[in-house]
């Protein structure tokens, strides 16, 4: 009777028991932002300079800006992280101060703009982009402003109606591709304006992979 009455204490108690024992908890992280520099030989001119949240863990992320510089001090490259994921507008010059490209990341699900430069200032190209892949319809120019191609990306790749023109903007391809291979039917014109088509097979032998 004692030993039954002695295990329905301990049936009764251990519930309370492990309700009052208190759930360890993960000890909160706390973080701080630094700005890591690194040079140029001789160790006076910045070549890179960022900005990085420093977690208690030794979790290090990219946060803010990010900055590359010639050898002369001028900027090269600026870009912009959170939470190590990229965002904002990157940008990047030549050394003589043109600016070559931007590339707006938005918030890495809607499309937004993609600009590159030639050398001489001229617009190169132009297009959308989603978290920096070309995306949608783009144009290309040569240095004399010229359109030189066009046609559309889906995820990086070439995809759907694309025209190819010669610096003087003569139609010199056009066709469609697919998954950034050309497919279907395409037209090339040679140096008389002369078309000539060319279907998938024939494309595949004299061009290669596209």
């Amino acid at each position: 009777m004692k030993r039954r009455l002695a295990a329905a204490c301990l049936l009764a108690f251990a519930p309370a028991c492990l309700v009052q024992r208190p759930a360890e908890l993960e000890p909160a992280q706390s973080a701080s932002l630094e700005v890591r520099r690194s040079f140029h030989p001789g160790g006076q001119v910045v070549r890179r300079e960022a900005q990085v949240r420093i977690w208690s863990d030794g979790r290090v992320e990219r946060e803010g800006f990010e900055r590359e510089y010639f050898a002369s001090g001028t900027l090269e490259a600026e870009r912009f992280y959170a939470r190590d994921k990229p965002t904002g507008k990157w940008r990047t010059w030549d050394e003589g101060g043109t600016l070559r490209s931007e590339v707006d990341f938005g918030d890495g699900v809607q499309e937004a703009s993609m600009r590159f430069w030639h050398s001489n200032g001229e617009l190169a190209a132009e297009g959308a982009g989603i978290a920096g892949v070309r995306e949608g319809r783009w144009t290309f120019w040569n240095e004399t402003g010229q359109v030189i191609r066009a046609g559309s990306y889906h995820s990086g790749l070439r995809d759907g109606p694309w025209v190819l023109r010669d610096d003087a903007g003569a139609k010199r391809e056009e066709g469609c591709y697919e998954k950034g291979k050309r497919v279907g039917e395409w037209t090339f014109w040679d140096e008389h304006g002369e078309p000539h088509v060319k279907r998938d097979a024939e494309l595949e032998q004299e061009l290669g992979p596209q």
